[in-house]
């Protein structure tokens, strides 16, 4: 890659933080807890498995940021997500580690209550098992891998009661798949057992809430 190009990244990145250093000197600044539950919808790009809601939850502190523009804001959250993989005998533990960064619109009296939107990316590392393996009831072979990186995209709308207390639902939706499965099926023309992939994504709706000191 040419040098300039290279150089494109860095200088927009310091001309950035030149332009938010205002904002960020004059802001708000609130420190909480956030926590709750997710039902997550796996989708295959085959028949052969089946689809499903899982249940999971997170929990861990998050960083409001109030900018001085009415209205606006930024939060960032360092999250664990625990989510259930339940198979034909077995459940499984997907644990992650995510980081979801959110730009903020609301509207509001004052610290009493208020409602707001928010939409931003979000990084997710994988802390668990990265390959998950099991036997259906056909006595079928699976294997499941499982990115150890992740980025995906937030939706979400919540509300506020004073200047502590916070609710909010979302939907997150990954820009690229979230594993791969593998499993043996019989190949009727050619009388054996064949390996077959497929690969997945998985959205997830939450609901949580975010307590802050």
């Amino acid at each position: 890659m040419n040098n300039k190009l290279k150089c494109v990244p860095r200088t927009l990145a310091v001309l950035l933080v030149f332009c938010l250093c205002p904002l960020v000197a004059e802001a708000q600044v609130h420190f909480g807890v956030k926590g709750g539950f997710q039902l997550t919808q796996m989708k295959f790009n085959t028949d052969a498995l089946r689809e499903g809601n899982r249940a999971g939850f997170f929990v861990g502190p998050e960083l409001k940021i109030g900018l001085p523009v009415p209205g606006l804001a930024v939060d960032v959250a360092v999250l664990y997500d625990q989510r259930d993989l339940r198979t034909d005998h077995e459940v499984f533990k997907q644990k992650s580690i995510v980081i979801p960064a959110n730009g903020r619109l609301g509207v509001g009296i004052g610290d009493a209550f208020g409602i707001f939107a928010y939409a931003g990316p979000q990084l997710s590392f994988n802390v668990g098992d990265d390959m998950l393996q099991w036997i259906s009831d056909a006595g079928h072979n699976y294997q499941y891998t499982l990115q150890e990186t992740l980025l995906s995209v937030n939706f979400g709308a919540g509300v506020y009661f004073t200047k502590h207390f916070e609710g909010s639902v979302s939907y997150n939706v990954p820009v690229s798949k979230t594993g791969d499965f593998t499993w043996d099926a019989l190949n009727q023309q050619m009388q054996g057992q064949t390996w077959q992939h497929a690969k997945s994504r998985t959205n997830a709706w939450r609901i949580g809430v975010t307590y802050y000191f």
